[in-house]
């Protein structure tokens, strides 16, 4: 007997249906109705920003331009829409030889942005982009909240502690944990990488061992368990709190002036993965680091672990422990403070029989402008100093949407990860300071532009004179 697996795993060729029917009946009136050339213009954005946070960290863009170039539907996929009466049969023909012709702005990936601003902003036919919403949706917030949340830790540690992830632990699906890898690499950590995420990038990837405690376990005594790792992989990692931490360390001691008396590296760090508060973490730490210092042996360093996140950080750089390395797992990969992007997408402009008309949504608390948007960015010694969200033909500062797409076809070479790394670095070096902090927030100026509010304000105007 063979199980399915497939059903337990969100394959590519699935995203095309995974949106809600209203979605494909919408298209199917629009084509049904005579407006299959409709062209219309979407902005993709975030409407507010999580809790703590001061700015977000633009992710998975590479994922939604391969997504629309690679758009299509396969004749089963239309069948059944058709079967289930989602459609209507004059959508058909088009789907089955559904390409997306259009064009796609987007800010690149690594991009510091803020709420309001589109991050990407698509053009086709109004039909064909409405069908993509889930997907473009999803393709944001999946990648941002990773990426938002992990620079966070980065951020916290100033480049005093080395912080390292471990993508599978604890997170919420195999896709989760890939695009929280994703997100942790180009932040910079490639410890704690998964060999599959490393030979998925083709990454330089070399693992050091690590002693846990299920290896200890397997073996009659904790000194013994550390001998017979020592020689097979001498530079490992060992966990000192299998049993008791005190007598612990004391052994990995020993082990290692045994190594050292036969001229044999010694172990590279002792990990620590217990404590019941960073207190009990700090003073395990300084414990540790005595007990290795006065014994000759300063060149091993001290791992943590245990649920830390950006906040408990802080305080151990604030407190000066005595710790080299944090590795992070589940306070990032599931976070707790405030997961959420309330990500939107909304029709800006569409042009039918040639006239432009300009929409907006004019619902209170969730208003969206009309308009052919850009981003613009302005500096003041090489540092962010207020954002401008006008209309294209405006030039408030610098252009932060650039073209990927035009007609169809990818008109700007995709860059490597190491590349996006780059970007995002020189991204975090022009941070206000303030931006910076974990333990406060602080708003950024972020406003819409005079030509905006003038197209907004008409918009209003011809919304109500055609409903007096």
């Amino acid at each position: 007997m063979k199980l399915d697996t497939s059903k337990h795993f969100f394959l590519p060729e699935d995203q095309h249906l995974f949106d809600y029917d209203y979605i494909f009946s919408a298209s199917a009136m629009w084509v049904d109705l005579g407006m299959e050339d409709v062209e219309a213009t979407f902005d993709l954005f975030v409407r507010d920003l999580p809790k703590r946070r001061n700015f977000l960290l633009l992710n998975g863009l590479e994922e939604m331009i391969s997504g629309i170039l690679d758009w299509s539907f396969t004749d089963e996929e239309v069948d059944f829409l058709l079967s289930r009466k989602i459609i209507t049969p004059k959508i058909v023909p088009l789907l089955r030889k559904f390409k997306f012709v259009g064009d796609v702005m987007a800010m690149p990936e690594g991009s510091i942005f803020f709420a309001q601003e589109p991050v990407l902003r698509i053009t086709g036919k109004l039909w064909e982009i409405n069908l993509m919403t889930f997907f473009l949706m999803n393709a944001l917030s999946s990648n941002t909240i990773f990426s938002s949340k992990i620079v966070r830790s980065f951020l916290a540690a100033r480049n005093k502690i080395y912080v390292a992830t471990c993508s599978p632990v604890r997170g919420h699906a195999h896709e989760a944990a890939l695009k929280f890898g994703r997100s942790a690499y180009i932040l910079g950590s490639a410890s704690g990488m998964v060999p599959g995420f490393a030979r998925k990038y083709n990454i330089p990837y070399e693992s050091k061992a690590r002693a846990f405690h299920a290896f200890i376990k397997s073996f009659s005594t904790e000194i013994e368990a550390l001998r017979a790792c020592a020689s097979i992989f001498p530079n490992s990692s060992v966990m000192v709190d299998t049993y008791d931490t005190n007598q612990g360390i004391e052994n990995i001691i020993t082990v290692c002036k045994e190594q050292k008396t036969k001229k044999l590296p010694v172990f590279s760090a002792v990990f620590i993965d217990s404590g019941k508060n960073l207190k009990a973490f700090i003073n395990q730490a300084k414990m540790i680091r005595r007990k290795l210092d006065q014994n000759g042996l300063k060149e091993v360093q001290i791992t943590v672990a245990g649920n830390f996140e950006e906040y408990k950080i802080d305080q151990l750089v604030k407190k000066k422990a005595p710790i080299d390395k944090v590795i992070m797992g589940t306070e990032l990969v599931a976070p707790s403070d405030d997961p959420k992007v309330e990500v939107v997408l909304k029709m800006a402009q569409f042009v039918k029989n040639g006239e432009v008309h300009s929409t907006a949504k004019l619902a209170t608390g969730k208003v969206s402008y009309p308009g052919l948007k850009q981003v613009f960015r302005k500096y003041k010694n090489g540092i962010m100093d207020g954002d401008t969200i006008g209309l294209e033909v405006e030039r408030p500062g610098t252009p932060l949407l650039i073209d990927y797409i035009k007609s169809g076809k990818l008109v700007r070479e995709m860059p490597t990860l190491d590349q996006i790394k780059e970007f995002t670095f020189a991204q975090l070096e022009t941070l206000p300071e303030m931006l910076k902090r974990v333990d406060k927030e602080f708003n950024y100026d972020v406003k819409f532009s005079d030509g905006l509010d003038q197209l907004l304000a008409e918009a209003r105007r011809v919304h109500q004179s055609k409903h007096l």
